[in-house]
């Protein structure tokens, strides 16, 4: 291509004086300080977008061509280029390219260490092994003394008037062509890139509203899930409260019915007792009840006894009296019957004796089987008697036990009812200090929350100030880096303008948009 060089050399291979010069620089364009006027490379979609993310900052283009336009070299070009491909480059790119090409450069520097370790060991092994040929020598400097010979005609042939003139009119129809070449395709580069400048302005433009909006629907939703949440710790304090509230009234409750059975137990308690007493005082009342049937046995035993010893008096005086009746008769049969009075007085005396006897041993046997019926009833009485004395001082031991054991079941039911309620204070103490302690921890939690998220929001705006510095310093480091490449480049085409000739009003316009760069 015509303006991809500018350097020509004739058919004998002589190079003709290379003229170059750098970009021109408008002096009336805001942003040519820090801009190119070089043909940029096609921008495909994936670098538009890339331009679009990283947001290059774009200059106002003239809209008309100077009249100090230069024409550019294929080194400045391809400079320009390759920065302007490295300007569309997002941070990622940049970041792997630069990783990849640390690692070519690594590989490329332990290769090169490699050779010359190579070279070093196959140097000394030929040192080591056999001595340096001279015909290797000689043929080395052979090589050397051409090479120079070549250069030094070379140079000689440069210096001829007509190769030069004819460098000169080769260079000079070179330089109108790509000058034409040029000019048309700016035109066409400046039109193309107000479009896409105005394209990303109004990208950018729209992407800076949708980002308001996004931060303004983000604000909102920030804002409704705060109102949210106070929302929701304001009801979760009222469940709280309300939980607090229903678990005193449960407390309550719970004391009332506990209090209440206690009443209940010590009612039911008192009327066991009241039972009990109402048993013992019938059992008192049974007992003074058996005491009076026993007194009135006894009085019946005493009367009978009367009644017998009445009938036996009765026996006795009816004796006495047919005794005397006998006698009376016997004295009257005496006194009618002498002889037979003393024939029958033996047997009537025996009769009587022996009715006597008979009277007496009934009598005896009768008052024997009375005193023995007594004794009997007066056994059994006593018997009965002990018993109930036995029965009564069993039941008086069985009370004063029960009522032991009935103190003791008191007291031990007081003891468990104490241990009880002893052990649900305890327990309810611990169940609130563990609610307490869980209301602490999640208040604490709910607090470490709050503030990492305070925290991970004040580093995220730190992190993204940060970010946003270095992106800055990042960028200010690309601007000044840029700007010092323009310097060097633009210098090292003033140095070789001089060298090859160039015109000094070239010259002092290239040293101007230096001055004007820096």
């Amino acid at each position: 291509m015509a303006r991809n060089s500018v350097r020509t050399s004739d058919k004998n291979g002589v190079r003709a004086p290379r003229v170059s010069s750098g970009s021109r620089i408008s002096s009336g364009g805001r942003g040519s300080a820090h801009r190119a006027n070089s043909a940029p490379p096609k921008k495909s979609t994936s670098n538009l977008r890339d331009a679009n993310k990283i947001r290059i900052p774009c200059g106002k283009i003239p809209q008309k061509l100077p009249k100090s336009a230069k024409i550019i070299t294929k080194s400045e070009y391809d400079y320009f280029r390759t920065r302007a491909l490295d300007g569309l480059q997002t941070k990622e790119e940049k970041d792997a390219a630069h990783f990849q090409m640390e690692n070519e450069k690594s590989r490329l520097l332990a290769e090169s260490m490699a050779r010359k370790e190579e070279i070093k060991r196959i140097d000394l092994e030929k040192r080591r092994d056999k001595p340096l040929k001279l015909d290797d020598l000689e043929a080395e400097a052979r090589r050397k003394t051409m090479h120079l010979l070549e250069r030094a005609y070379d140079l000689k042939l440069e210096q001829e008037e007509e190769i030069q003139m004819c460098n000169r009119l080769i260079l000079e129809t070179k330089c109108r062509a790509i000058r034409d070449l040029q000019v048309s395709e700016k035109r066409i580069i400046e039109k193309e890139m107000n479009d896409e400048e105005k394209r990303l302005n109004q990208m950018m433009e729209n992407e800076r509203k949708q980002k308001l909006q996004e931060e303004a629907r983000k604000d909102e939703l920030e804002m409704a899930r705060r109102r949210k949440y106070a929302r929701l710790l304001r009801n979760q304090i009222l469940e709280n409260e309300e939980q607090k509230i229903i678990e005193f009234e449960r407390k309550q409750e719970e004391g009332k019915l506990i209090n209440l059975s206690n009443i209940a137990w010590q009612d039911e308690e008192i009327a066991k007792a009241k039972r009990k007493e109402e048993e013992v005082m019938r059992a008192r009342k049974q007992l003074i009840i058996e005491n009076e049937k026993l007194k009135r046995f006894k009085e019946m035993q005493r009367e009978e006894q009367r009644i017998l010893d009445l009938r036996i008096r009765e026996y006795q005086k009816n004796k006495a009296e047919r005794e005397a009746a006998i006698e009376e008769e016997h004295r009257l049969a005496k006194a009618r019957k002498d002889r037979e009075r003393s024939r029958m007085a033996a047997q009537a005396q025996q009769a009587t004796e022996l009715q006597s006897q008979i009277d007496e041993l009934n009598a005896a046997r009768l008052q024997e089987e009375v005193d023995r019926e007594w004794r009997r009833k007066e056994k059994e009485t006593a018997l009965k008697r002990l018993e109930i004395r036995k029965n009564l001082a069993i039941a008086r031991e069985d009370q004063i036990n029960y009522r032991k054991m009935l103190q003791a079941m008191e007291i031990e039911r007081e003891r468990r009812e104490f241990q009880k309620i002893l052990q649900y204070q305890k327990e309810a103490i611990c169940k609130e200090q563990r609610e307490r302690e869980e209301r602490h921890r999640e208040a604490l939690h709910h607090r470490t929350v709050i503030l990492k998220q305070v925290n991970e929001k004040e580093k995220g705006k730190l992190e993204m100030r940060r970010k946003m510095f270095e992106e800055g310093m990042a960028i200010r480091a690309e601007m000044e880096t840029r700007k010092k490449r323009l310097r060097d480049a633009m210098e090292k085409k003033c140095k070789e303008m001089e060298v090859n000739n160039v015109p000094e009003v070239y010259i002092n316009d290239v040293r101007a948009m230096i001055d004007k760069v820096q």
